[in-house]
């Protein structure tokens, strides 16, 4: 595949650069990197059809996440207090036992 892609002057001159230094084409300097980046990159998530049934669970989930909306500074203070709860309570048990913390940021 070909592609054109143009640089800053600076990003040119860095390619021109580090392609001299190696011994290669700028061109060539420039696929190496990105295939060795894409070798090293996470593999894509396979891409799903969603269907109408994903549609309607989507669209609920939204519109809770709508209802529950709020920029009420007191209401945000105390949910922030009940999940900071939450947590310590998840940790409890894993203190206890001498296990790994789930959440060390609250203790």
């Amino acid at each position: 595949m070909t592609r054109q892609v143009d640089f800053t002057p600076q990003t040119e001159a860095w390619i021109n650069a580090q392609a001299q230094q190696r011994g290669l084409r700028p061109a060539d300097l420039v696929r190496r990197v990105i295939e060795e980046s894409a070798a090293a990159a996470p593999p894509a998530p396979p891409t799903q059809e969603v269907d109408s049934r994903q549609d309607a669970t989507i669209a609920l989930l939204q519109s809770w996440i709508a209802e529950d909306a709020t920029d009420d500074p007191e209401e945000i203070r105390r949910a922030e207090a009940e999940l900071t709860e939450f947590k310590r309570c998840m940790n409890a048990p894993r203190k206890e036992a001498g296990a790994r913390l789930l959440f060390p940021e609250v203790e």
